[in-house]
């Protein structure tokens, strides 16, 4: 399989997820290394879990860092793990904006706009316009402490109502200035990141997004659609879809049972009749049907793979038939990847 001009041993990537395997300094420790170790012996590539660029916005104590140069070296560690399975690794960095952790001592709450989750949360403090280049310098600074690190590619978050999608949201972005009001204002703080990295560093660029954020005024399939033509324009290597919004619609989010299967890939098929780019579908990947749901129905390029790789790291193998075995199912429970991570612990398969 093939993209920008790389080639991936086979189209199933494993998606990012958070283990809580880290420490309060955002290092990679033994443990993450034995898990990804694990878990990039049959993919494509693995995009690693979401790394902060600031101490300061962290979802979890046990966030891995891209924040410092003292990181790399065990980033370095990291890449060589995945590297020696045959797999691709790829950087994927975020910045959750109004929706960094309020539990962590030191943290801030930086938004488009003052617009407060309404699920709860702190009251976020809009960014001004010299702030701005600093969160956007943060974001290229990690990209290039990425390629130091020998990554493949770099993921970029423009979706799940993160910092970039509080940007691209009427909902979350009231500002009357440059970065505001209409679509192309709205979408400029993300373009502007996406130029700034591309400058900065050699490395693909995929771009993850909400093919619908799934609430009332949120961003839809054809807000998406329009997005996509323009991130088509400037060079973006492939198309990562989910749906969802963190704040306003955690249950596509976090992709749930009550989720119906299969209506993530359809907005994944929707992107892809309207780009030519290549294009990554996942959600709820969890048996082989679904596997051949989403490829006999042409709705993805790659394939996603995520819980179904904590419940059995060889799930890809077995589909695949190089690891011999029943495959463990993930029942989307949430269970152990959200309820226990926070404890540091993983799934309740066994």
């Amino acid at each position: 399989m093939n993209l920008s001009n790389m080639q991936f041993r086979n189209s199933f990537f494993m998606s990012a997820i958070k283990t809580g395997y880290g420490n309060n300094e955002g290092s990679i420790t033994k443990r993450h290394l034995a898990f990804w170790d694990r878990r990039s012996k049959h993919v494509g590539a693995v995009i690693l879990e979401p790394f902060y660029i600031d101490k300061k916005v962290r979802e979890l104590p046990t966030q891995i860092g891209l924040d410092n140069d003292n990181k790399i070296e065990g980033h370095q560690s990291l890449v060589e793990t995945v590297h020696n399975n045959g797999a691709k690794a790829i950087a994927h960095i975020n910045h959750p904006g109004r929706m960094a952790n309020p539990q962590l001592p030191g943290n801030i709450y930086l938004a488009a706009s003052d617009v407060e989750c309404a699920y709860g949360g702190q009251k976020p403090t809009a960014l001004l316009p010299d702030e701005i280049k600093i969160v956007q310098q943060q974001y290229v600074d990690a990209a290039i402490r990425a390629e130091k690190s020998g990554y493949d590619l770099i993921e970029l978050q423009f979706g799940l109502g993160y910092l970039i999608a509080q940007f691209l949201s009427p909902v979350t972005n009231k500002r009357n200035d440059e970065y505001g009001g209409s679509f192309e204002n709205r979408l400029k703080f993300g373009i502007e990141i996406l130029w700034k990295i591309k400058s900065a560093v050699s490395m693909p660029v995929i771009i993850k997004i909400s093919g619908d954020e799934k609430f009332a005024g949120g961003l839809t399939i054809e807000d998406a659609i329009q997005i996509v033509k323009v991130l088509e324009k400037e060079n973006t290597s492939a198309i990562h879809v989910t749906s969802g919004n963190i704040c306003e619609s955690d249950e596509w989010y976090y992709q749930h049972y009550f989720v119906p299967k299969g209506a993530t890939w359809q907005l994944a098929k929707r992107i892809k009749e309207n780009t030519s780019l290549p294009v990554i579908g996942g959600g709820q990947i969890t048996e082989p049907a679904d596997i051949a749901s989403v490829f006999n129905d042409q709705a993805a390029d790659f394939i996603a793979i995520g819980r179904a790789l904590i419940a059995d790291p060889d799930f890809v193998g077995k589909y695949l038939q190089l690891v011999e075995g029943i495959i463990r199912p993930c029942s989307s429970c949430l269970t152990g990847c959200l309820g226990r991570i926070k404890m540091g612990k993983g799934c309740i398969v066994k």
